[in-house]
């Protein structure tokens, strides 16, 4: 085979062997499952506040 041909070849198993390693550590990562939870707390807040619209004053 041509020479360059094994390189690109070698290239794309590299950057994808790369990309998993990457997303594994920020899957595994703890702040990502904090911002997680963020983001479901956020949701909840905005559900309550939306049922409850008694507690926003629209005036302000």
């Amino acid at each position: 085979m041509e020479p360059l041909l094994i390189a690109v070849i070698f290239l794309v198993v590299f950057m994808l062997l790369l990309s998993v390693v990457i997303r594994g550590a920020i899957d595994s990562s703890k702040l990502t499952k904090q911002m997680e939870m963020l983001n479901d707390e956020m949701r909840l807040l905005r559900k309550e506040i939306h049922q409850s619209k008694h507690i926003v004053d629209k005036r302000v």
